[in-house]
């Protein structure tokens, strides 16, 4: 049964007006500037790691497996860090993750400037800062909870979304530019200084509502296996999941993948690569920005399928074009549907759950959110080693537009009335 509420759609409320307000000044705006900082590192540094996998490989298959140990962790620490969160302070997790990044950003930029970073070694580092985000993303998502009213939370989360966008749309170019002027082991340090700056900011806020937190009365398994249980219960938050799921082992590993297209289709691949994912980055950063416009919480299962549809799509135009425009133009395309996507699968959860359990949940939704690209950028990798790029995200993206068009009968029946708690 769908929960029942109040006819409400907190997407649809004048977007200046809240955009203004809350980026005016506060605990959220400090939050949101210092979190923009260090993703811009941390994408800089994800684009750098990549180029060096590349070229010591020239390799998709080492690519996705290098995706694959920076998201998978996420099924083993994920579940972990959200019944963290659900017992313990979000602020608190946030500031010993971000200042255990910040070392395992210091380590690499010593080992590069040492020359003593190979493949392996790489790998296992990226495992490690895999597992140490897995564990504090669930907190970095409920702390945008307790910094913003409730009517706020949409907002908060697409602005938290433009976040990511931003550093993923400036991060590939600026980290481009440093290497080709400067060195990589420049870029590792510019992530190691803007991490230590995000760290000094958790430090001085302090949340204006904190969330009702669990006893331990259960065992650590019994209390992950309920947040599992409940999102399985949930049908509505099962199906948005589940589309998650298939959303980024069908569509968003093809993200995985442009290092090799920007090394085929340009003749220096660091600025091809730095092209479209920037392109890929511009479009998510307008979907932040546009979709409270037009997008109502009634309605969300519906729209999530239908930009999941569109998205797929759009990815089977990409992989058709055949010069870095047109690929940077469908790029930018699957960028905007799928943050559509994303975002609004974020809503549904941290609206749809109840507090003393809305940390386990997110966690769940991280899991899939994190680590099915990287299922998919294996298989992606391992299938265009042998077949070329193009016979296996084409086979992607139409079978992300069958599962979509199946559901979209289902989905167009169901609503999404959050209770408000």
């Amino acid at each position: 049964m769908w929960p029942s509420g109040p006819d409400v759609s907190l997407f649809r409320s004048p977007l200046k007006s809240r955009l203004v307000r809350l980026l005016a000044g506060g605990q959220f705006a400090a939050y949101t500037a210092g979190n923009c900082l260090s993703l811009l590192g941390t994408w800089m540094q994800r684009i750098a790691c990549s180029l060096l996998v590349w070229d010591m490989t020239h390799s998709p298959l080492w690519l996705g497996i290098l995706a694959a140990a920076d998201l998978l962790p996420t099924v083993l620490i994920g579940p972990i860090g959200g019944l963290a969160v659900d017992r313990w302070d979000a602020l608190k997790i946030n500031r010993l993750c971000q200042f255990g990044l910040a070392a395992i950003a210091a380590l690499m930029t010593a080992l590069i400037y040492l020359d003593l970073l190979n493949l392996g070694l790489l790998i296992s580092i990226i495992a490690i800062q895999g597992c140490v985000i897995a564990l504090g993303q669930p907190a970095r998502m409920t702390i945008v909870q307790e910094l913003v009213p409730r009517d706020d939370v949409p907002m908060a989360v697409a602005i938290n979304s433009m976040n990511v966008n931003l550093a993923r749309l400036v991060g590939p170019a600026l980290a481009g530019l440093m290497i080709v002027m400067v060195d990589v082991s420049l870029v590792f340090l510019f992530n190691t200084v803007v991490t230590c700056l995000f760290v000094v900011v958790l430090q001085r806020i302090a949340p204006q509502q904190r969330t009702s937190k669990t006893r331990a009365s259960k065992s650590v398994t019994a209390e992950i296996m309920e947040g599992f249980g409940y999102v399985i219960s949930n049908p509505g938050m099962r199906l948005m999941l589940a589309l998650l799921l298939a959303g980024g082992v069908l569509i968003r590993a093809i993200a995985e993948m442009l290092p090799a297209f920007a090394a085929n289709l340009s003749s220096v691949p660091a600025t091809g690569l730095a092209v479209l994912t920037s392109s890929m980055a511009f479009g998510s950063v307008i979907a932040g920005l546009t979709m409270n416009a037009y997008v109502s919480t009634v309605r969300l299962p519906f729209q999530i399928t239908v930009a999941w549809a569109m998205s797929a799509c759009a990815a089977g135009c990409f992989i058709l074009a055949d010069t870095i425009l047109t690929l940077a133009i469908f790029a930018m395309l699957m960028g905007y549907l799928t943050s559509v996507s994303m975002i609004a699968t974020q809503t549904y959860v941290q609206l749809g759950a109840p507090p003393s359990i809305r940390g386990r949940a997110l966690s769940v939704h991280g899991l899939v959110f994190r680590a099915s690209p990287s299922l998919g950028a294996v298989v992606l990798g391992l299938s265009s080693d042998v077949l070329g790029l193009r016979v296996p995200i084409i086979c992607s993206a139409a079978a992300m537009l069958i599962v979509t068009l199946a559901l979209l009968p289902k989905v167009s029946r169901m609503e999404f009335r959050p209770d408000e708690s």
